[in-house]
């Protein structure tokens, strides 16, 4: 990870592996907080596109399908 653009998704790995030690799993976050994380991490993806790892998929994955499954869209609460 020599590129700061690749050292933007570690940190964010990292700080996703603390909200979930922190806060539980995606399921139990509340709805505004699950958007507001889900949204910085999309920006984050399309920024450093072609960068990804497959641990940041995942957990793009498990935010967009959480995300999903409450209705939640384009960042704001339905």
């Amino acid at each position: 990870m020599a590129d700061n653009e690749s050292k933007e998704l570690f940190k964010l790995l990292e700080a996703f592996q603390e909200l979930v030690e922190s806060k539980g799993s995606v399921k139990e976050w509340t709805d505004s907080f699950l958007v507001k994380t889900r949204d910085k991490y999309r920006k984050a993806a399309v920024k450093n596109r072609g960068r990804w790892s497959f641990e940041f998929y995942e957990c793009l994955q498990e935010l967009n399908k959480e995300s999903i499954k409450r209705n939640l869209f384009l960042g704001t609460e339905h």
